[in-house]
């Protein structure tokens, strides 16, 4: 509550209001924020201070406006305002220096993978407290057998036992009695995060302490560790169908015969595209990316990973088929820097970080001085509820946001909506200063008829020629076109040279022009088309117009502000933030 109450202190001394909006104070270090950021982001015409002023009081008189308006009042701008806060705020809501030290501590896990054998207890999250009890006490048993600390009923020490042995007899893993409780290679985030922190924090050789993870009660024994390589291979592959001999043998012939076209010159990469079963690799050229230990069959992994790059292994078998591999590259991991963002993401969705998420929990009860009483959902809150009074940033982008929600709303309704409707404003806008719109160079303004035959075409002229040019198109669908054959396709508009080939030859009577009609309309022509130097009524330079017009309403809605609201700047004020940002 202190470190608050020192914050807000610090900013009423540090900060002075620049200006007021209808008696509404407007800090400098808002105008400051909002400059710096506009100026810094500007890459053509970066504007003075002074300049700044201006467009910075217009921009505040419109929220003035929004907000007499009572659009800050609406559930669609709270909704609105929420969601922008939410992104705005996570990067505040977080321990980040626990969140780099976890970045950094798997990183280095990652840098050295660690192989293991595991026994396991199964043991629901939501068992009752004596299967609970049973499950512990037989992990511990197993543990104590496995470390020769298992004292039987007699009162006698017992010799260790066999881990893997114990692993066959015991293990609720299903596989644990063929392979052992082998679990292969562990790095951060293949397995549970219990798992793969009760692996790493275990000397090599030893056995870890009991842990929990979802599934039950495990211990497991550490037996190597090495330090981490990938490799970037590509494969063929014959598939096999289990227990049939005949397809083991038919797709040993195939993968020695794509064995033999590869020694003698065929291309890997179009190979695996043509003859791979492995369809989801094929295509790609049998390309499987980068792996890493653990994360392929054994067999697979023992020829990828014992191949020097650039070779390709003679066939070879797995439990699925016959593979051929090509070795592109070997690598250790890449440096902390160039995958911080990765390994970020993965410590974020995983169970480790609910770690960061304690520690947060943890300092935000001591800066506040909050009490033990409160929940972790409280104190969170609590820390949600002063963030903007703690991070001046996050204060004034909120304001931003605010500020920019209401100031899109208003304008929308009093300049660019009715800039782009209103037609009789536009009308006589563009009458008043027609002088302003000639074009550099003609235009052509007309229909452009294209056509199956002669008689189409006339038809389709006479359409143009008479109807209300409103109704042409649909004239144009239902007397002369159809739904199976199109005799007429009718384009309408407004041409530079050098636009439309076929206007070019047939409007502007070009003879260099390359147009040559098609064979589905061979016959073309010009319609109610002449040749303009300036626009003849505001649609013919649409976009251009409606932009000056919205000039136009911007400018006069700036002068009614101004007449409405009450706006005083103080210039001393702003002369001591010119004369700071001088010196920087």
């Amino acid at each position: 509550m202190c470190l608050l109450l020192g914050a807000a202190l610090l900013q009423a001394q540090t900060d002075q209001v620049l200006m007021t909006i209808d008696d509404k104070p407007v800090m400098a270090s808002e105008f400051m924020y909002i400059y710096q950021k506009n100026n810094k982001e500007a890459t053509i015409d970066p504007k003075s201070m002074d300049d700044y002023l201006t467009l910075f009081e217009n921009f505040k008189l419109k929220v003035a406006e929004a907000e007499a308006a009572g659009i800050d009042t609406t559930e669609s701008f709270a909704k609105e305002l929420k969601g922008y806060r939410a992104q705005a705020i996570q990067k505040y809501m977080q321990d980040e220096e626990a969140i780099d030290s976890l970045v950094k501590m798997s990183y280095h896990r990652m840098g050295h993978m660690r192989r293991a054998k595991h026994i396991a207890i199964a043991c629901p999250q939501n068992a009752t407290d004596s299967a609970e009890a049973a499950a512990l006490a037989l992990i511990n048993e197993l543990r104590d057998r496995a470390t020769g600390n298992y004292v039987n009923a007699k009162g006698k020490k017992e010799p260790k036992a066999d881990f893997e042995l114990l692993a066959e007899t015991y293990s609720s893993d299903p596989q644990a009695k063929e392979t052992g409780g082998e679990l292969g290679w562990v790095i951060p985030f293949r397995y549970v995060y219990s798992f793969e922190d009760a692996i790493y924090n275990t000397p090599v050789g030893e056995i870890t302490p009991v842990f929990r993870s979802p599934f039950g009660y495990h211990i497991a024994l550490v037996e190597e560790e090495e330090i981490t390589s990938e490799v970037h291979a590509a494969h063929i592959m014959k598939m096999i169908k289990k227990g049939d001999d005949l397809s083991d043998e038919i797709a040993k012939k195939q993968i020695d015969s794509i064995y033999n076209e590869l020694i003698n010159g065929a291309n890997f990469e179009e190979t695996a595209l043509a003859l791979s079963d492995d369809k989801g690799t094929a295509m790609r050229g049998g390309d499987l990316g980068k792996f890493s230990k653990g994360m392929m069959v054994k067999e697979f992994e023992q020829q990828a990973f014992s191949m020097a790059a650039g070779t390709i292994s003679q066939p070879f078998r797995t439990q699925y088929g016959w593979h051929i591999i090509k070795l592109y590259e070997k690598s250790e991991i890449q440096p902390l820097d160039s995958i911080y963002s990765q390994v970020l993401r993965n410590v974020q969705r995983d169970e480790r970080a609910k770690e960061a998420e304690a520690s947060f929990i943890r300092k935000t009860r001591a800066e506040y001085g909050l009490p033990d009483s409160m929940t972790d959902d409280e104190v969170r809150q609590y820390a949600d509820d002063h963030l903007e009074s703690k991070y001046e940033e996050l204060r004034h982008l909120v304001q931003e946001y605010h500020d920019g929600i209401l100031l899109f709303e208003i304008s929308l309704q009093r300049v660019w909506d009715k800039a782009s409707k209103d037609t009789a404003g536009l009308t006589a806008f563009f009458k008043a200063n027609k002088k302003n719109y000639r074009w550099d160079e003609p235009r052509y303004k007309g229909y452009i008829v294209y056509a199956k035959d002669m008689q189409s075409a006339k038809r389709a002229k006479t359409i143009i020629t008479t109807a209300n040019p409103d109704s042409i198109n649909s004239y144009i669908a239902s007397r002369i076109n159809n739904d199976s054959v199109k005799l007429v396709r009718v384009d309408h508009g407004i041409w530079r040279h050098g636009q439309n080939s076929a206007i070019d030859k047939y409007g502007f009577k070009d003879k260099k022009s390359t147009f040559t009609p098609t064979e589905q309309y061979p016959v073309v022509m010009t319609v109610k088309g002449k040749k303009l130097k300036a626009p003849e009524v505001y649609t013919d330079d649409r976009s251009r117009i409606v932009s000056d017009y919205q000039d136009m309403l911007e400018a006069q809605w700036i002068e009614e502000l101004r007449q409405k609201h009450s706006i005083k700047t103080d210039y001393d004020v702003f002369n001591q933030l010119k004369a700071r940002e001088a010196k920087q």
